[in-house]
């Protein structure tokens, strides 16, 4: 009885969080780019993003090099 009980009040309490966690959002304008959860517009029409990444400068030395604009 008491597991019968406790699944119901999981399952209520389930069904009333799910109705808070809704997020709207209007979608992004047209040519807009997703960079690290941010939407920004490209500085020129053709540009690429290349995420930041970690360079091999010799054998043991690595260099992070920041994400930026391929054009």
């Amino acid at each position: 009885m008491k597991r019968i009980l406790i699944a119901s009040l999981v399952a209520l309490s389930l069904s009333f969080a799910a109705c808070t966690t809704t997020i709207v959002a209007r979608p992004p304008r047209p040519g807009m780019v997703l960079i690290q959860g941010v939407w920004v517009m490209p500085p020129r029409p053709y540009a690429d993003w290349v995420p930041g990444h970690w360079v091999r400068v010799s054998y043991f030395h690595r260099a992070w090099v920041a994400g930026h604009w391929v054009y």
